[in-house]
């Protein structure tokens, strides 16, 4: 047992000893493999983790099938509870979890990494509130018959998530499934396995069944393949890219599971000439730049009306200037780390170099002094950019933001919408006419409205086009974690 868990010293001081084994069925196990996390701040590595294996995914898919059996039996007001008990274990160790988040995931801690484990917290006790209501309808059919519909859990489901967020992103899919009275088997990111093991020590405290929780890390091609095509597995939530969204979907289809997919955007930002300016400037500075740009949501694509460009982009580069100094994660101060590795450290520097290519001009980023160590791309501003332009046309996933000029409400619709995403979208003015139409005309999951990437847990989110299938959080959240049977009622029809 003791070579599951290492002792790890955090770069605050902060001791305790971290599981590295698959949490199935209530136990810690070994594989055949590991893979090694690595902090993107000193791009050393921080532990090694067992890697699950397709045998494994079938070990813990055994495990969670069973123990649905009597899972779904739990009242509602059983369930709660234990959401409840993980809110606040999880609001407990928040310090613990956050600094982990924060080395694990390349996150300046204060700023964004504890706001990921509160919201963890939050989306718990959310979905605790909700595992008690669910219900079905009574349908009126005849004076002889009625029907009535049961909304009842599907089962073992798989869940596959990101390394941008991976103990947020993490609840998102948790909390509503479990609540819903599924059993999960959830793999995380392999680049960021250690907080959701960590959290599994939580899920134990709290006292869920065995098998109902089930936390592995693991390869996607490997894992991920497994999960998407396990015949006992009834449904597969990701988050992800777009491309390996698709292999999702087409290895699901062979069992015609259930598929929730949240996939890539290059969200389009909006800035009319009647906007509060500085506002604008300081919501779009923030949708890209948070968590270094590595949201689906981030508003990669700007559009500034041709009165006030110039003005706008002298304000913008002063605040990203600002607001986003390159610091250590654990100071107070800082709000922008490096990305999560080497592989998307060379894509995105090929990105900036296509975007000079192209003949978009920098209007920040060249000059910018950078850490000797770790995966840092200062914030990159490309200024009087074209739409066949791939920094405006591809999903990037870095502090890189393209910002272009408009003349007409036709013209910048047209361009917002040209994308095979449709993730999010926001639009900044003062006319609450202008807002609603083109809340109504945005082809995306999410519109904001004189704000960026301010999602919040009452409500749904998902995507349009090849952002992705579905939609999670909010009530909507839940209703993806069960299905509907509808039971007839025959009080006296005869033949």
């Amino acid at each position: 047992m003791s070579d599951l868990f290492v002792d790890i010293t955090l770069p605050n001081g902060l001791q305790y000893k971290q599981p590295v084994g698959l949490y199935i069925n209530g136990q810690w196990l070994k594989s055949d493999t590991q893979i090694v996390s690595i902090n993107p701040y000193t791009e050393e590595p921080i532990t090694s983790v067992y890697a699950a294996s397709a045998a494994d995914v079938d070990t813990a898919a055994q495990a969670a099938h069973v123990a649905f059996q009597s899972w779904k039996r739990v009242t509602g007001e059983d369930k709660a509870r234990l959401l409840r008990r993980l809110a606040t274990l999880t609001e407990e160790n928040l310090e613990l979890l956050a600094s982990l988040e924060a080395i694990d995931a390349g996150k300046p801690k204060e700023y964004n990494a504890k706001a990921d484990v509160e919201g963890v917290a939050a989306i718990l006790n959310y979905y605790a509130g909700s595992a008690d209501k669910i219900s079905g309808r009574v349908i009126p059919i005849s004076d002889t018959k009625f029907a009535y519909t049961r909304r009842e859990p599907l089962g073992v489901v798989g869940q596959i998530v990101p390394w941008n967020y991976p103990i947020s992103m993490s609840s998102w899919k948790f909390a509503p499934a479990l609540a819903a009275g599924n059993c999960i088997i959830i793999k995380s990111a392999e680049n960021t396995p250690l907080s959701l093991l960590l959290f599994a020590t939580l899920v134990e405290q709290a006292g869920f069944p065995p098998g109902v929780f089930n936390i592995i890390s693991g390869y996607g091609a490997i894992a991920g393949t497994a999960i998407s095509t396990h015949p006992l597995i009834q449904k597969v939530a990701f988050t992800g890219s777009t491309k390996v969204g698709q292999t999702v979907q087409r290895d699901a289809s062979a069992n015609l599971k259930n598929v929730t997919l949240e996939c890539g955007g290059k969200s389009p930002l909006i800035v009319f000439d009647d906007a509060d300016f500085e506002q604008a400037v300081k919501w779009a500075a923030w949708g890209i730049m948070y968590n270094s740009g590595q949201n689906c949501t981030a508003n990669a694509r700007i559009y500034v009306q041709d009165t006030i460009y110039d003005a706008f982009l002298e304000k913008f580069r002063a605040t990203v200037i600002e607001e986003f100094p390159l610091l250590d994660a654990f100071d107070d101060r800082a709000k922008l780390g490096p990305v999560i590795s080497k592989v998307q450290y060379d894509k995105i520097k090929q990105y900036i170099a296509s975007g000079k290519a192209d003949g978009a001009r920098v209007l920040l980023g060249d000059d910018t002094k950078v850490p000797e160590k770790g995966y840092w791309i200062p914030p990159t501003v490309f200024v009087d950019c074209a739409e066949h332009m791939k920094i405006v046309r591809e999903e990037i996933f870095g502090p890189v933001v393209a910002v272009s000029k408009f003349s007409s409400e036709e013209e910048v619709l047209a361009k917002a919408n040209d994308s095979t995403y449709g993730l999010a979208a926001m639009v900044f003015t003062k006319d609450i006419v202008k807002a609603h139409r083109f809340a109504a005309e945005l082809e995306a999951g999410t519109v904001y409205v004189n704000s960026s990437n301010d999602e919040d847990i009452k409500a749904p989110f998902g995507g349009y086009k090849m952002s992705g299938i579905g939609r999670e959080l909010g009530e909507e959240g839940l209703e993806i974690y069960t299905q509907v049977k509808s039971v007839h009622i025959n009080l006296g029809n005869k033949l």
